[in-house]
């Protein structure tokens, strides 16, 4: 089904999700500011990471055809 390449890409992925949401798990005080500019940055960050999703998936699918 899954290639090994491919399996070792998902597990990597897998990693990779777990890990930023135990990251995200500590609390820490910041000030408004810092956290008003890191909303920003996330925002524009996951905008990014969705694009480069969607091309890899266009080129998928585009090469399955």
């Amino acid at each position: 089904m899954f290639t090994r390449n491919q399996k070792i890409k998902y597990g990597a992925v897998v990693a990779l999700v777990s890990a930023s949401g135990l990251a995200n798990a500590a609390a820490i005080a910041v000030p408004a500011e810092l956290t008003d500019a890191l909303a920003s940055v996330a925002v524009i960050g996951a905008a990014v990471f969705a694009i480069a999703v969607g091309v890899k998936l266009y080129k998928w699918i585009k090469g399955a055809l």
